[in-house]
């Protein structure tokens, strides 16, 4: 890897710097989308030096408390919700949170459901979690299913002395949300960057059950492993400010150049690869139909009707039902959302639990963004529902068959216009001149056209900012 980059920058070095300011394909805002893609190297964000014994002692801890996921298995899922009261869910069904429950299993690679039931609860907090009667319910079910090797119990985090107990129960061991996201985290981390997020998120897990647990009464024993603990968390969470040190440069970068940015942002498996690829049509991207294909924060260029040049990033997916430790580490990620000149929310519409899911989005974002930002909501697999379904005033789209991406485009570049500040201003200037060629290389130039009444001037259409004028007027003065 070191030698492919040192490779790029000898070649980058050893080109006329007009390539870069002429060439559409080495432009400066594919640059930067290639330093937002990939700067984060594994020299740049591994872990301090770890020895042979700490990592085994680690993986020895981890696998205690979060589970195994060697080879495969068949589960039996239990999706427990509570029947009234405060704890009562009021905008999805238990069905519909059964059957997410499923696709996470799913996901998951050599893991099959073999059965499932909905199991109603008046508290989450007892120590068996359900009943008497209702536990041999289950553990007849379990023992007649076709040869069950775990439980996964979907709600957010168990207690550990839950866990004992239903492990003891049902003689199998048992999962809850919390451990399986991490498990398809670890599936789907390829970068060094997603990789360490991931492994800074299963510490709070970790430590949670530390802490309701005195594991051998061995004082020595917890001790040293809390020492472990503590020393791997703050490895990670110095290379993660390292991260976002180089993201927070590249997104001010990004920002003098006058570039905008849209944040695609939604719910897990909405679509949000697919409207990119569709936006940009950029080949490339292959997107995945699983939950939580994508854990990187990745930027795309793309042009808007009015050949202004953005960034589109994508970003990682939100869910409901877990806790906030969990996504806490990928903050660093969601940051670029966060800055985003615009944010676009795509809706998985033809989902049956989409009212859940928007609601949860919306909520997620209110609590992220610091400032107000444009938001633009569209409804997303139009094609896979029937017409009428979809309010008037939502931007129906279908970024698998390009259906409403032109319209899609068209509204962000109104929003963008609106928040940036960016001004539509006419100039006329010589044709070839060195202004000529430093508005096309800093600016975004919609239209060029030949001066009718003096050929040798052209007038030109051009997008900037009031930071890009104060940039020209110096520029004039040189």
């Amino acid at each position: 890897m070191h030698c492919l980059r040192k490779l790029v920058l000898i070649i980058r070095d050893s080109l006329p710097p007009s390539v870069f300011s002429t060439s559409p394909r080495i432009s400066k805002l594919a640059n930067i989308v290639c330093r937002l893609n990939h700067e984060f190297l594994p020299s740049d964000i591994e872990m301090a030096e770890e020895t042979e014994q700490e990592r085994t002692e680690y993986q020895e801890l981890a696998n205690y408390y979060l589970g195994t996921i060697a080879g495969a298995h068949r589960v039996f899922i239990i999706q427990p919700y509570i029947k009234w009261g405060p704890g009562k869910v009021k905008n999805t069904t238990p069905e519909l949170q059964l059957a997410e429950a499923e696709a996470l299993v799913k996901t998951l690679p050599r893991w099959a459901v073999v059965d499932k039931k909905c199991v109603p609860l008046l508290s989450l907090q007892r120590k068996k979690l359900v009943g008497s009667g209702g536990l041999n319910e289950l553990k007849k079910r379990i023992l007649t299913a076709d040869y069950v090797t775990a439980v996964f119990i979907s709600t957010n985090m168990l207690r550990l002395v839950q866990i004992a107990e239903l492990q003891k129960e049902f003689a199998l061991p048992v999962f809850d949300r919390y451990s399986i996201v991490i498990h398809i985290f670890r599936q789907h981390a390829k970068s060094p960057e997603a990789k360490l997020q991931v492994a800074l998120a299963e510490i709070p897990y970790i430590w949670k059950k530390m802490i309701e647990s005195n594991v051998d009464g061995k004082i020595n024993l917890e001790e040293s492993r809390k020492r472990l603990l503590q020393g791997r968390q703050g490895k990670l969470k110095k290379a993660l400010q390292k991260v976002q040190e180089r993201r927070t440069v590249v997104r001010q970068k990004r920002r003098f150049c006058g570039i905008p940015s849209v944040a695609i942002v939604g719910y897990t498996n909405c679509g949000k690869t697919s409207l990119i690829k569709a936006l940009t049509g950029d080949l490339s991207l292959m997107p995945r139909n699983q939950l939580f294909a994508t854990l990187d924060s990745t930027a795309h260029e793309g042009l808007l009707p009015s050949r202004m040049k953005i960034v589109y990033m994508d970003t990682i997916g939100f869910i409901q039902n877990v806790p906030e430790g969990l996504l806490a580490p990928f903050r660093v990620t969601f940051q670029d959302a966060i800055d985003a000149d615009v944010i676009v929310h795509v809706v998985d519409v033809s989902h049956p639990d989409r009212e859940a899911q928007v609601d949860h989005v919306r909520a997620t974002l209110k609590s992220l963004l610091i400032e107000d930002r444009p938001v633009i909501e569209i409804a997303n697999k139009c094609d896979l529902v029937e017409k009428g379904t979809i309010p008037e005033d939502t931007i129906a789209v279908s970024a698998k068959n390009a259906t409403g991406v032109d319209l899609l485009r068209k509204k962000i570049e109104e929003e963008l216009v609106r928040s940036t500040g960016q001004m539509h201003i006419r100039m006329r200037v010589a044709s070839g001149s060195e202004v000529a060629a430093w508005l096309y290389k800093e600016l975004t130039v919609t239209n060029a056209e030949p001066d009718s009444e003096n050929p040798q001037y052209m007038y030109m259409d051009v997008f900037a900012t009031e930071l890009q004028m104060h940039k020209f007027k110096r520029f004039l003065k040189q």
